[in-house]
């Protein structure tokens, strides 16, 4: 009887320790299992991440080709072909009404470096109308002071002058309601002028839109040019 007991006490023994070692694979394989799905959402992190950095650098690679496609079409230097697109792009994202003809910021890339083109080659050291005119687009010394503080010298320095060109440029636009045309009018003769001749019913059409026009290859221009003829 004795030895019937220790037997059936050996077993239970047994079973014991193989109930305790099936849980504990399982309780391994478990932990396996979840260490195996940290593993693979860090992997799929991972891939985002590497997939997002594949898209910056596609994405600043056609930046940069389209930087050169276009310094290359308008023999101009690519440092300021940089800084008209990224004036281009700032206010386009605050683009109000006055901005619907010009649409994109490529469009208006191409505009501004136009207007540069025609006014002063690229030639940042240029000065013209007896010193008035100053820099890559000759705005006037005065005219950019009705934006802030700022030197005839100043504005010889790209980023300068073009930063208050842009000012100039969205004001002009603001005034004539977003019509491209009289706001290049406007750049070139004097907002003064261009409204005295719209007053008495004259146009102020001087060949200035049409030669920015010319030098920016823009397609559309009856669209552009509808609204002041």
């Amino acid at each position: 009887m004795a030895v019937g007991r220790y037997t059936r006490s050996y077993r239970m023994k047994l079973q014991d320790k193989g109930k305790w070692g099936f849980v504990t694979l399982i309780a391994g394989l478990m932990a396996g299992f979840v260490y195996l799905i940290d593993q693979a959402d860090q992997l799929r992190d991972q891939i985002v991440v590497m997939s997002e950095q594949n898209q910056m650098l596609t994405e600043e690679t056609e930046r940069l080709s389209y930087i050169n496609d276009l310094a290359i079409e308008f023999s101009m230097d690519p440092a300021i072909v940089t800084l008209v697109d990224r004036y281009s792009r700032e206010y386009m994202k605050g683009s109000g009404p006055e901005w619907r003809l010009v649409r994109t910021p490529e469009f208006m890339s191409y505009i501004m470096l136009s207007l540069i083109y025609v006014e002063s080659k690229g030639n940042s050291d240029a000065v013209g109308d007896g010193g008035k005119a100053r820099g890559l687009t000759q705005i006037w010394v005065s005219t950019a002071r009705e934006y802030g503080e700022v030197t005839a010298e100043q504005l010889q320095r790209p980023e300068t002058n073009i930063s208050f060109a842009f000012k100039h440029f969205q004001h002009l636009l603001q005034k004539y309601r977003g019509n491209l045309a009289l706001a290049l009018y406007a750049w070139n003769r004097g907002s003064g002028t261009v409204d005295k001749l719209l007053l008495y019913g004259e146009s102020p059409q001087n060949g200035y839109a049409e030669k920015v026009y010319e030098a920016a290859l823009v397609s559309n221009r009856e669209l552009l040019t509808g609204r002041s003829q």
